[in-house]
């Protein structure tokens, strides 16, 4: 894990894949990468987080209709 976390930007993630692979690998350099962003970017990152776990949700609720009445 030779890179570091000098360029804590989302856009960084886009441009250095292996970025986000070394996030991926240890989640304590996930968590010092989020602390480096700027709070618009950290409000950006918690939005997206939120909006997956109400998706998700419906997701489950609307299969779990399905499956009640199969």
């Amino acid at each position: 894990m030779e890179n570091t976390l000098e360029n804590t930007s989302l856009r960084s993630l886009v441009s250095n894949p292996s970025q986000l692979a070394d996030i991926i690998k240890d989640p304590t350099r996930g968590i010092d990468f989020y602390k480096g962003l700027s709070v618009k970017e950290q409000q950006y990152i918690l939005f997206a987080a939120a909006f997956g776990l109400i998706a998700y949700g419906i997701y489950l609720g609307r299969s779990e209709k399905q499956d009640m009445t199969a």
